[in-house]
């Protein structure tokens, strides 16, 4: 009689020992199992490892950053006008003075750049010296789509000076100091202007 009048208590002491044991279990079986999940590695930006240079080469140097494209349309109309001037013959002074004379426009220094290289290639130093400027990469007027280049720019300017145009002198300085600035920062094709210099 004592045993079972003291059963429903045993048994009730062993369920909640049973559960107590059940969710310890529980819990130190998922913090095992935590403590052996690796975690992710994300992997981190790729990065393009550093080598070494060689002795005898220049450390590489970004080229320089061509203009944004052009946002107005290919038949823009001071282009058509500047297109259409040189196809009917326009003489090099008259397509200075066109180049001089466009309205203000997205277009306009493309369009100006058509007409100052005509009158340049016919001889014309004042048209030089404007080509060279728009090459030049220390000139920080808008050169349009015509990207940047040191070497075509004194090419230009030594046009210009060779037709009178002694502005020429003073963009040739500037130019200089500006290549020589490069060369010094490891830019091979600023030493290779430099021994060409004249």
């Amino acid at each position: 009689m004592a045993f079972n009048e003291k059963s429903p208590e045993r048994l009730w002491i062993v369920v909640i020992s049973g559960m107590v044991g059940l969710v310890v279990l529980v819990v130190a079986g998922y913090l095992v199992w935590q403590s052996f999940q690796v975690d992710e590695v994300k992997p981190k930006e790729a990065q393009k490892p550093e080598l070494p240079r060689m002795a005898n080469l220049p450390p590489k140097k970004e080229a320089i950053v061509p203009p944004p494209p052009p946002s107005y349309t290919p038949d823009a109309p001071v282009l058509e006008k500047a297109r259409k001037a040189l196809r009917e013959g326009i003489t090099p002074e008259a397509a200075l003075a066109l180049a001089k004379a466009l309205p203000e426009s997205p277009e306009r220094r493309d369009a100006a750049f058509l007409l100052l290289e005509f009158a340049a290639d016919s001889g014309n130093a004042e048209a030089a010296l404007a080509v060279a400027r728009y090459y030049d990469p220390t000139d920080k007027a808008p050169s349009g789509t015509i990207r940047k280049n040191p070497e075509t720019a004194y090419g230009w300017y030594t046009e210009a000076l060779a037709g009178g145009q002694e502005t020429a002198k003073t963009r040739l300085a500037q130019l200089r100091s500006w290549v020589e600035e490069q060369a010094n920062q490891g830019s091979y094709e600023a030493r290779e202007l430099l021994n060409d210099w004249r």
